[in-house]
């Protein structure tokens, strides 16, 4: 069943709030509202591991909480597999941040489309 998100680099930072997602980028946490790990992107990314920039802490950690700040307003997927397999779990619109629903949700990629 795939997560959802409520209304409301990727290197691994300390983050207390969503004003931590700079402008341009698409950020996801390891805690709920923005706090906890941070990891952000600028622009598609196939495997948060091993890809341009990495992710560390979500290859045991569960995604949390997103946001996308994008500039173009462009939605983000993201995948829980590499290169863009595996369940979408969430198309989040340009703007939206929130929760994912339950205890977040294991995520390797994601791309500025849905």
């Amino acid at each position: 069943m795939a997560a959802c998100l409520t209304p409301a680099a990727a290197q691994a930072a300390p983050s207390t709030s969503y004003n931590d997602c700079a402008r341009g980028l698409f950020c996801v946490w390891s805690g709920d509202n923005g706090t906890g790990q941070r990891c952000e992107w600028r622009v598609d990314d196939a495997d948060w591991l091993a890809g341009s920039r990495t992710c560390k802490w979500a290859k045991g950690t569960r995604v949390r909480s997103a946001y996308n700040h994008g500039e173009s307003g462009a939605p983000v997927s993201a995948y829980t597999a590499t290169d863009y397999r595996g369940t979408k779990m969430f198309c989040l619109a340009g703007g939206r941040r929130g929760n994912l629903k339950g205890v977040g949700t294991y995520l390797r990629s994601h791309k500025w489309a849905c």
